[in-house]
């Protein structure tokens, strides 16, 4: 078998591996939401959002306060007897990847915990188990490092369509964050693994749009000049946010007394959600309410200010999960409230064009992605073509202002 054909036959099998694992990650994911927070059981369809509101306060405190206890023992136990690697340490050494088991069972741990309430994102789960996957594989076909650097980048993006239904931006999101570099054989290997794990995750959930039925996008010359002055006010709090999650978890990961912490931290979410129960979850929940202009400006300001916390509470108690979700919904929320304070004294734009917007700064600008985040406004919200030019203009002024932050602050 020559190294070419090996090198995309590999690329083939990861992508179809990729698929069933984003699969059987949604189900899992949706199974414990209905069983934590008791909706859709009798076959009546309802969004997570409006499961959690229905759901008791109980049942609140019982689901968050589980997902600190699993969660902080889970993790606990992975740092004191196991042996994680991020994708990033797995892509510096490809040939040895990342190790299965412990990998594995991290990835099975954000799926619960998230399932469970947790503010945190799902995309990282199926990409770990992805890489797992790919690095077990390794194991047993001969690549050469570069190859098998690029298998594995490609199986990272392959897991983020499979959960999410968005091919063209995991194609860039291999080539902008992981692959770190354009080319024609990057290109290629990367359209192959997300494409294959696009069809079957489709074949089994459908064509899924993740925020669905929007309103169509009502771009004017003042939500253009609002979206150049928004985003420099996002590039300034998405450093901000980056700035307040590098000193956690407060303890060690090995320290037991961050079980302790973890039960505290997500039994305070719990009761934060008595409150606001929007805050639970990735961050859907906040994005379907602004995108469908569900909230006043005040209550906007609110969910925005809720999510930063509980995001921060769950990262102090040592929490795994991904950021991309929550980015966008801290985007989307501070977008939606500022549009009306615009609105006060300049020629009106939409509040709900205005939120996908922020959504797509504030991600491009927090995880350091900004093309990957445009396309991925896009193909979430299967938007016009109108949108671009404000997400465009947007994530360019968060991304510079920025820079000039971190800049300033360095200098001081």
């Amino acid at each position: 078998m020559n190294s070419i054909f090996r090198f995309y036959f590999s690329i083939l099998i990861i992508g179809l591996i990729a698929g069933l694992v984003g699969v059987f990650l949604t189900y899992l994911l949706h199974h414990i939401q209905h069983l934590a927070f008791s909706y859709g059981m009798n076959g009546v369809e309802m969004s997570f959002r409006e499961g959690v509101e229905q759901s008791s306060y109980q049942q609140r405190m019982i689901a968050l306060t589980l997902a600190g206890l699993i969660g902080g023992l889970g993790w606990h136990a992975l740092h004191r007897y196991g042996k994680l690697v991020s994708i990033k340490q797995a892509l510096d050494n490809p040939q040895q990847g990342t190790p299965f088991f412990s990998t594995f069972s991290h990835a099975l741990l954000q799926i619960i915990t998230v399932g469970l309430g947790s503010p945190l994102g799902r995309e990282v789960a199926p990409r770990e188990m992805s890489v797992a996957f790919a690095s077990l594989w390794l194991k047993k076909i001969r690549l050469t490092v570069e190859d098998a650097k690029l298998l594995l980048a490609c199986a990272s993006g392959a897991g983020l369509t499979a959960v999410y239904n968005v091919p063209f931006a995991a194609t860039i999101f291999i080539l902008e964050t992981m692959w770190l570099a354009f080319s024609k054989r990057a290109l290629a290997a990367a359209l192959l693994c997300v494409s294959t794990a696009t069809l079957l995750a489709r074949y089994f959930l459908g064509d899924l749009v993740q925020y669905a039925t929007l309103p169509k996008a009502e771009i004017n010359q003042s939500a253009l000049s609002f979206s150049l002055i928004l985003g420099v006010l996002i590039g300034i709090l998405a450093n901000l946010f980056q700035a307040s999650t590098k000193s956690f978890p407060v303890f060690k990961r090995t320290d037991k007394r961050l079980i302790l912490l973890s039960v505290i931290a997500f039994a305070i979410i719990g009761l934060i959600s008595l409150y606001q129960p929007d805050i639970l979850g990735n961050g859907k929940a906040g994005n379907q309410l602004v995108f469908h202009m569900m909230l006043s400006g005040q209550e906007s300001l609110q969910l925005f200010v809720l999510k930063w916390l509980t995001v921060l509470l769950a990262l102090a108690a040592g929490a795994y999960g991904g950021l991309i979700t929550p980015s966008m919904m801290l985007g989307s929320t501070i977008a939606y409230y500022l549009a009306f304070v615009w609105n006060c004294y300049f020629p009106a734009v939409s509040l709900e064009t205005i939120a996908i917007v922020g959504a797509c700064a504030f991600l491009g600008v927090s995880l350091k992605m900004p093309l990957t985040a445009v396309i991925f406004s896009l193909e979430l919200t299967r938007g016009s073509a109108d949108l671009l030019m404000p997400l465009v203009l947007a994530t360019t002024t968060a991304t510079i202002s920025n820079k000039c932050y971190q800049y300033w602050q360095t200098a001081k």
